[in-house]
């Protein structure tokens, strides 16, 4: 049935044992010798380096008669939690894993506890794809559903919120590996919705494991876009977005890996609204105001200024191009609404990037059929506001030395990509002694 070694091993064996035998045997131990033998069998099952020589094929089926038949709840619970290290210590069991379809019907009704540890089963064995019957599926979909409606439905607490989280990453599994074999999951989309409209404005392992459910299922249905308040739903997300890119936020690692898929959502979500209200709320929230303009784009506090300087930091790559792609579909693909949203300094990348042809007369004048102020087209301000910006003489040292880098390397794209034929006047600075180069 399982291997026996030295000490941690040996251990595990005899416990095992001694469910085998009482699996079988006529008089049953007592409830409280069952409980401990479980957790102590729990805490071996966590050594990496002996899950796979004591767990077999038998010993794991032995556990999957303690988790799913008629013991008390306690028991259960500890034999399931076994069988979920087992399973993360030892993918070559999952494939062995044969009673799917037993747990997704025995814990329809499960308490958050029995919930958290059975999704995080299912989880596992969904990790690779496999050939599951329908039958099987089907009872997965009704799992999933059935749950994801009970949070719906019920108060929000911390103690349930795991649980959830964990029927999330199932439900996105499924999703991405048994897309073409499943149920439709559109049934899914307004309880999910329900749900993150009831969470806190803050990216974490729940938000985000819906955020990425919501990404594989389609953004068209009329939970997206209701004629009595069609913005609703993008609003949740574009809070959740504005709280996770705030500047004092951005130093949050893995937070580039964290707002890609709320990006993504958003992109969804914009190009399917056939909604005119819905169109220019996106473009109200993710384009500088009119206001903005009395300074250089990308200075004010606001979630457009705070998406443009993300685009800036070579630590959000992931993000930078959806926020770019997001920007670009708001301006109908239009190079001149591109740069009138945003200035030439911020779409020059993406522009470049992707080959976007930019007319000649793009530095001298606004395209027509996009408002007519008076904007520098670079930096995206109002001519008559530029006196208002930092004058040389308020700058430190080390802000001169910024602003004449980020101009050099501007000149510089321009020049490569054809744009201007003019001498970079930062590189004439330099070598007419001009400038000179700070000392450490």
């Amino acid at each position: 049935m399982h291997n026996s070694k030295t000490g941690s091993n040996k251990r595990a064996s005899r416990l095992l044992d001694h469910l085998t035998t009482n699996a079988s045997a006529s008089q049953k131990i007592s409830h409280d010798e069952l409980l401990a033998t479980l957790t102590s069998l729990k805490v071996e099952a966590r050594d990496p380096r002996e899950g796979a020589v004591t767990f077999s094929k038998e010993s794991l089926d032995f556990l999957v008669y303690y988790g799913l038949t008629s013991n008390p709840l306690d028991i259960r619970l500890e034999a399931l939690r076994i069988i979920a290290n087992v399973l993360l210590l030892s993918p070559n069991l999952r494939k062995q894993f044969d009673a799917v379809s037993t747990l997704a019907h025995q814990y329809k009704g499960a308490s958050a506890d029995e919930e958290f540890v059975v999704g995080r089963i299912m989880f596992l064995l969904t990790i690779e794809p496999r050939p599951y019957e329908a039958h099987v599926l089907q009872g997965l979909h009704e799992y999933i559903l059935l749950h994801v409606t009970r949070h719906a439905e019920r108060d929000l607490c911390d103690s349930s919120l795991p649980a959830l989280t964990e029927t999330c990453k199932l439900l996105f599994n499924i999703l991405c590996k048994f897309s073409n074999d499943t149920p439709s999951y559109v049934d899914v989309i307004m309880p999910l919705s329900s749900i993150i409209k009831r969470l806190p404005r803050i990216l974490n392992s729940v938000s985000c494991s819906i955020i990425s459910c919501l990404l594989k299922l389609p953004c068209t249905l009329d939970i997206y876009f209701r004629d009595e308040a069609p913005t609703e739903l993008s609003r949740v997300f574009f809070e959740l977005l504005a709280k996770a890119v705030q500047p004092q936020s951005l130093d949050t690692p893995g937070l580039d890996d964290s707002i890609v898929p709320l990006l993504l959502l958003l992109s969804n979500i914009f190009t399917s609204a056939h909604n005119a209200e819905v169109i220019e709320y996106f473009k109200a929230m993710i384009f500088p105001s009119e206001i903005e303009r009395s300074r250089p784009l990308g200075q004010s506090s606001s979630l457009a200024s705070n998406l443009l300087q993300l685009t800036s930091k070579p630590t959000f790559m992931r993000s930078r191009e959806v926020i770019y792609q997001l920007m670009w579909d708001a301006s109908d693909h239009d190079v001149h609404k591109f740069i009138y949203h945003i200035g030439f300094g911020y779409a020059i990348g993406y522009i470049m990037s992707h080959e976007i042809a930019v007319p000649e007369d793009i530095l001298r004048e606004i395209a027509p059929n996009v408002p007519s102020d008076n904007i520098n087209p670079v930096t995206g301000q109002r001519v008559e506001n530029e006196d208002q910006s930092p004058s040389l003489a308020n700058m430190t040292e080390d802000e001169k030395e910024r602003e004449a880098e980020r101009l050099f390397v501007l000149f510089e794209r321009m020049r490569a990509n054809g744009i201007i034929k003019v001498e970079n006047p930062v590189r004439t600075a330099v070598e007419s002694g001009q400038l000179q180069e700070l000392p450490d």
